[in-house]
């Protein structure tokens, strides 16, 4: 039985590109047949199937032809030779502000939208909530989407886009325009649309989301099929090829937590989620570097301190209460996870204050890469644990590294050689 629901066969598309803008109109008046353009191929004989419900990552370097053929998938291009064929409802977030009316409003253009990919007022209507929801813009939606900043056109786009029950979902890097808490909520929506069968096309250049995140992977290099196929071993090719090339990370400014007139500024929590039997408990969460500053740029061998303040919830059985700190990656998978059962379960039995501060302190092993921080009071008198505050999103941190490790975390190993003479 075939399962594919995206065919592609030899799929090609050419520009023609004039050095001068006068040259189009030569070549519509000429009668010698001269040729006044070059041409670029932006997709060359691409050849590939999909299956329906799999989850395919598009890597490949910068005009490689990776957003060309998203728009071909999404209907947006025609394709100058080859076929597509596509059995299913495509949502697509292609460029920021793909199919909206700027002068609308954002409620309007929801509407827009929804007409754009088949949907009746009366199922726009039902799916509203949910779209104002994930969006998270209060007010604004009210406005044009001309005022909108970049994170906000995204957010918006995203919502729509998911919210309308595709078959069929591509996303062409519009992530990175939002900011770490809105990368993982649209992490944790994807393994939502992932287990209802959806098949998801996912344009990223994050070589360990794409691993993480998908089954496949496919590379497109200069408008080429290079690979495609398991996605350990195509984006293993593909790192390897790009081996020479290294990002930078822009610094933050760190801020001294040592200040009180600093402390009384310290963010307020903005979470990704938060629930339990006594949210609120939690009132601040604070990470401090080697230097006792507050700062969400980390560096790779530091020591670092992360302080959860927190009321005791009423009718606690301190005896079982634990405190917990977990990082997470930006899809929501557990990297460190420290609670204060690990050492001592009954670590709170003599506390009489009600306003408690929890320091975790350890050293930073992480490599490169952004990261969610997780902040629990648990109730652990049962194997599951039960939340009385849990707070994904306390904090949202980046770690940095002088020299190159692989991995998510690098801690110290001892290495030595023994000689044949040896025992082994």
């Amino acid at each position: 039985m075939d399962n594919s629901i995206i065919k592609v066969s030899h799929l090609s598309k050419i520009y023609k590109m004039y050095n001068k803008p006068i040259d189009r109109l030569k070549e519509s008046l000429n009668i010698s047949h001269k040729v006044y353009y070059s041409i670029f191929h932006a997709l060359e004989d691409v050849t590939f199937d999909v299956n329906r419900g799999e989850t395919i990552g598009i890597i490949g370097k910068n005009g490689s032809g990776k957003s060309t053929l998203l728009k071909i998938l999404a209907g947006v291009l025609s394709p100058t030779s080859g076929n597509v064929e596509i059995k299913g409802t495509v949502s697509a977030i292609l460029e920021l502000g793909a199919g909206f009316n700027v002068e609308y409003s954002g409620m309007d253009n929801i509407y827009l939208n929804g007409t754009i990919l088949g949907k009746t007022k009366e199922q726009v209507d039902a799916r509203l909530n949910d779209i104002l929801e994930f969006a998270d813009i209060g007010e604004f939606i009210h406005q044009p989407v001309k005022t909108y900043s970049s994170g906000m056109f995204a957010r918006l786009a995203f919502a729509v886009a998911i919210n309308v029950d595709p078959d069929i979902l591509i996303v062409d890097e519009a992530l990175a325009v939002g900011d770490m808490k809105f990368q993982a909520r649209c992490f944790r929506k994807f393994e939502e649309l992932k287990e209802k069968g959806t098949t998801i096309l996912f344009v990223g250049h994050d070589v360990s989301s794409i691993r993480k995140f998908c089954e496949k992977a496919l590379w497109l290099h200069q408008g080429k099929l290079i690979a495609f196929g398991d996605t350990l071993s195509v984006t293993a090719e593909y790192m390897e090829y790009m081996n020479s090339e290294q990002s930078t990370i822009k610094e933050h400014n760190e801020v001294d937590i040592n200040k009180e007139d600093n402390n009384e500024d310290c963010e307020e929590l903005e979470p990704i989620n938060r629930w339990g039997s006594c949210t609120g408990s939690i009132s601040k969460v604070i990470v401090l570097n080697s230097k006792s500053k507050q700062s969400n740029v980390l560096e790779y061998g530091e020591k670092v301190r992360i302080s959860v303040q927190f009321t005791v919830p009423e009718g606690a059985d301190l005896r079982h209460f634990s405190t917990a700190i977990a990082i997470k990656n930006t899809m929501g998978l557990d990297l460190i996870v420290f609670t204060t059962k690990d050492d001592n379960e009954g670590f709170f039995c003599d506390v009489k204050a009600d306003k408690i501060e929890v320091v975790f302190e350890f050293t930073n092993f992480l490599t490169d890469g952004e990261y969610v921080l997780v902040a629990a009071l648990e109730d652990r008198s049962s194997i599951q644990p039960q939340y009385y505050d849990f707070i994904e999103g306390a904090a949202y941190l980046k770690s940095t590294t002088t020299d190159q490790f692989f991995g998510i975390v690098h801690p110290p190993c001892h290495v030595y050689m023994r000689r044949k003479s040896d025992n082994l």
